[in-house]
């Protein structure tokens, strides 16, 4: 039996933007698309393996109904058949093939089965234009081509290719789930470009890679915001010291708001933001030392709180909600 779910909500674009960046915090392969009256997204259609992920997406609704008050989310579920994501048609400066690409400079070669929500699709194209920025200094500026870039997405990501194109040093593409591993290495295969692609959960990496210690001069992100800001702590350690990190695919205001705060926390400074589509990115860099000030003692200035890092996979339904409490 083949096919899909479409799940669409009928919500306020606040409520529909928190709902979709909750869900996506814990299930990263699920391309949520905003639209004008709500939000909707596919699940493949394998029976009896749906009922986790339905609760999963019950517990996200219930979480977005107990932050709002008299908020009702309204679920509308069918089964559809045949292909429902949208194929892209271009990508910042590079034009898009649907054949394998030649080599050359001016393109990115797409694969049949490439597809992305118009949302991940704004967040690459901003990823691409910042990356390619960066990457391309004025006269005199520092120099920044050829050295070596992180990317962290989930599923479908050019970002790798992009920023190769744009003359990057080695890539290497963090992937926490194997199809999106087998995603990114099917369009580096399919655009004949080296990309490392490094597998296994993000909270393991800190420990099994010391060596990736200020080792990147460029670190993409495209997750949700919620995930994202999660990981903002580790990668400012991986960070080199005049190196920037480059995130997309959140809302301008509160998610924006979220993540600039997690950046604060873990050392970095925004140094600029764009907006395509609706949707945000922002440049950080490492915050310049500034002078030692004396310790706040007392009651007047409580302790801060520090960030957790990633955790495991959560096995339990207790645990799944204990971890969307968090956001």
């Amino acid at each position: 039996m083949s096919g899909h779910l479409r799940i669409e909500a009928g919500l306020p674009r606040p409520a529909a933007l928190e709902l979709a960046a909750r869900l996506e915090a814990i299930r990263p392969l699920w391309d949520i698309e905003l639209t004008g009256t709500g939000l909707k997204f596919f699940l493949t259609w394998t029976p009896g393996g749906l009922d986790r992920e339905l609760t999963i997406l019950e517990e996200g609704c219930r979480q977005v109904e107990r932050s709002r008050e008299s908020l009702t989310v309204s679920l509308a579920v069918t089964r559809v058949a045949g292909d429902p994501a949208v194929r892209p048609a271009t990508l910042g400066p590079w034009l898009l093939s649907g054949d394998r690409g030649e080599g050359g400079e001016a393109f990115i070669a797409l694969p049949p089965d490439f597809r992305l929500s118009g949302a991940r699709w704004a967040a690459e194209n901003l990823l691409a234009g910042l990356s390619l920025a960066y990457l391309t200094p004025f006269p005199g500026g520092p120099p920044t081509r050829g050295r070596p870039v992180l990317s962290l997405a989930a599923g479908w990501s050019l970002a790798p290719l992009a920023a190769i194109l744009a003359g990057s040093g080695p890539v290497t593409a963090l992937a926490e789930e194997e199809v999106t591993a087998a995603r990114i290495s099917l369009l580096a295969e399919w655009n004949r470009r080296p990309v490392q692609v490094e597998t296994g959960p993000f909270s393991g990496m800190g420990r099994s890679r010391p060596d990736w210690a200020g080792a990147f001069a460029l670190i993409l992100i495209r997750l949700s915001p919620y995930l994202a800001a999660s990981r903002l702590r580790a990668l400012a350690r991986w960070l080199a010291p005049d190196g920037v990190i480059m995130a997309a695919g959140f809302a301008p205001g509160r998610e924006m708001a979220h993540l600039l705060r997690a950046a604060v926390r873990s050392g970095l400074i925004l140094d600029s933001s764009d907006l395509r589509e609706g949707w945000a990115a922002v440049r950080l860099s490492p915050n310049a030392a500034g002078p030692e000030l004396p310790p706040l003692t007392g009651s007047v200035v409580p302790a801060l709180v520090d960030w957790a890092e990633a955790d495991e996979e959560p096995d339990s339904l207790e645990d799944w909600r204990d971890e969307l409490d968090e956001f």
